[in-house]
């Protein structure tokens, strides 16, 4: 007698369920997506104790016609594709025809739906089984209620977390699809309350504000750009606001939401620097492409994907991110003006500096001058009747203190032939021509502490922090040479280590690295290596130690990368050779700082991600002393 038999089409289902039908989040993903594959704009979520108890879907899509609708909960049942060729073209969120069928066989379905062109009908399963069908209302659309998941899978009611949770997950699968289809209108509510309403103006930023609020949608920065394979849109938060997990890196392909980790690295990698260590950002990303260099039949739940030109792609995300963010002028604001007290405020009107090239440049050349002959020029205005006078030095410490860089033993490393150009012996010798700055006009008017130097503009108050100034300017410095491969340093006597067995064969792989570094390596013995010639960016006091400690951190790295360890070495000697707190500057030197920091690529931050300058408007400024009263 035969032991193999086919499975009963009910228990198939149960164990389809297993896959697609994880949690009530599952659920309402699956839904939700046959209702944006039905063209519908308008859809609304309710859920009970989290969805356990109720599910409900209602859309204003195009509707099911009546004889479709028996069809509905049959497995591998769907109108998306119709031969093995389509599944190398989807362009629909669902294609398998397994969701309904896996949902009605854990749960007790009412489904009632219109089709424009046939009749209304309602159908009710119980563990998918039919129980009844009947006519339905005339409403255009579908309206479709799933309640008591999995009664007669109680073993998996084991594996469902707290109601919380459950909520949660929930209210994070409608927030991307929002995200992804602004155009389209969705309202959530649990438990009888409003959680979410997005308008679906097609307004992406406006659906930002929706989920993380007006605050966080006043950083996003916009990004689009296009390859012959791919096009990347979407908006990025300035690096700024932070979060502690990846999550908040929304991806979509052809607007799928999607995980995927060399994507998420991706954008990382574009704010680089710009933010803390183990600190993520916020994007929202969608890449549209040809469906045929993109594979979204790898999981079940269809949120991972396998592309055929994954390197060009990430490249192309990392780009794009990076180029978006060093577009923008990245000084945090201490505290963010609301508009309506923007709109109450009866004050002296301020103009953006950055946006009036004439007066920038009259007060840059009237800045040169106050430099050249080192006087500081009192700055007079009225307010409320009262004069102030601000000198621009009065917080100076004049007495002589040596050069910042000679108190650290640190030679200023020559980015160019003009760089530090300002010393306490030197002064500017002419105003340069004018171009796009990194950072705005600032007018120097102190140092806090021997830490903080105190700038100003017509916008308010800025504060910089000299030892991030200074790591960013060397980190940039120490990037670009360790990453030159020069002449480096030759040695008469080559140095001659030994390493263990176990290190000897990772070392001989790493060969072709060690020579990219800048290294003349030979295998000398069956553990020995010689260096006939290492690179000029290794301390010269010390370089057997650091050889040995480079090779050893090879050896010990998986997949190193050379890009990697330029990385953190550059980090480590910027860090090291910076400028460090309760350190008194004249005011040259926090001039020729300044301008130096306004030469690199990135002035925002220091490499660990830290904020460089704050901003402090005048506005805060002012309502901190009841100048202005709400």
């Amino acid at each position: 007698m035969s032991k193999i038999k086919i499975l009963d089409p009910k228990i198939q289902n149960k164990i389809a369920a297993g896959e697609v039908v994880e949690r009530p989040s599952s659920v309402v993903k699956e839904l939700v997506e046959n209702s944006l594959d039905a063209g519908a704009t308008e859809i609304q979520v309710n859920i009970e104790e989290s969805g356990m108890k109720e599910i409900r879907i209602i859309d204003n899509g195009e509707g099911i016609e009546a004889d479709d609708a028996k069809l509905l909960f049959e497995r591998h049942a769907t109108s998306k594709i119709n031969d093995d060729y389509d599944l190398f073209q989807i362009r629909s969120l669902g294609f398998r025809g397994e969701a309904l069928a896996s949902i009605g066989a854990v749960s007790k379905v009412t489904l009632e739906t219109l089709n424009e062109d046939s009749e209304p009908v309602k159908i009710q399963y119980d563990g998918g089984t039919e129980t009844s069908s009947e006519p339905g209302r005339a409403r255009v659309g579908t309206d479709i209620t799933i309640r008591e998941l999995f009664f007669n899978t109680p073993a998996r009611l084991k594996y469902v977390r707290s109601l919380r949770t459950e909520a949660g997950k929930v209210i994070g699968i409608i927030q991307r699809m929002a995200l992804n289809y602004p155009d389209v209108s969705f309202r959530l509510m649990i438990d009888g309350k409003e959680k979410l309403r997005t308008s679906g103006k097609g307004d992406l930023k406006a659906v930002i504000a929706d989920i993380y609020g007006i605050n966080i949608a006043r950083l996003a920065v916009p990004v689009e750009a296009s390859s012959p394979d791919f096009h990347v849109s979407g908006y990025l938060i300035r690096p700024e606001v932070t979060r502690s997990h990846r999550n908040f890196i929304n991806l979509s392909v052809n607007q799928r939401f999607i995980k995927n980790f060399r994507l998420s690295q991706s954008v990382i990698k574009g704010y680089h620097t710009l933010q803390p260590k183990d600190k993520y950002p916020i994007a929202v990303i969608n890449i549209d492409m040809d469906p045929k260099i993109v594979d979204v039949n790898v999981h079940p739940a269809k949120t991972e994907v396998r592309f055929s030109k994954e390197s060009d792609l990430n490249q192309l995300v990392e780009d794009t991110v990076r180029k978006a963010l060093r577009s923008e002028t990245l000084i945090p604001d201490v505290e963010k003006k609301p508009e309506k007290e923007t709109k109450e405020k009866m004050e002296q009107s301020q103009f953006d500096f950055m946006n009036n090239p004439d007066r920038r440049e009259e007060n840059l050349e009237t800045s040169d001058f106050r430099r050249r002959e080192n006087i500081s020029e009192p700055v007079t205005e009225e307010r409320e009747g009262r004069p102030s006078i601000s000198t621009g030095n009065s917080f100076i410490k004049t007495e002589d203190k040596p050069d910042y860089r000679e108190r650290n033993h640190t030679p200023a490393p020559e980015r160019n032939k003009n760089s530090f150009r300002h010393t306490a012996s030197t002064s500017v010798q002419k105003t340069p021509p004018l171009k796009k700055e990194k950072l705005p006009y600032l007018e120097i008017i102190g140092q806090l502490h021997g830490t903080y130097i105190l700038m100003q503009n017509d916008t308010g108050m800025y504060m910089m922090d000299q030892h991030a100034a200074q790591e960013r300017i060397k980190y940039e410095y120490y990037y670009e040479n360790i990453q030159t491969d020069g002449d480096g340093v030759p040695l008469l006597i080559p140095y001659t280590f030994e390493f263990p067995l176990d290190d000897v064969i990772t070392i001989d792989e790493k060969m072709t690295d060690l020579k990219a570094l800048g290294f003349e390596i030979e295998k000398t013995g069956i553990k020995n290596y010689s260096i006939s010639r290492y690179p000029n960016w290794i301390k010269a006091d010390k370089p057997e130690e650091d050889i040995a400690s480079l090779i050893d951190f090879i050896s010990r790295s998986d997949n190193f990368s050379v890009n990697d360890y330029r990385e953190e070495m550059s980090i480590m000697m910027s860090c090291k050779q910076s400028i460090k707190a309760n350190h008194y500057l004249d005011k040259n030197q926090m001039e020729a700082l300044l301008e130096e920091l306004n030469e690199c690529d990135s002035p925002y931050t220091c490499p660990h991600g830290r904020p460089v300058i704050i901003h402090m408007t005048t506005y805060e400024i002012e309502k901190m002393f009841n100048r202005i009263m709400k």
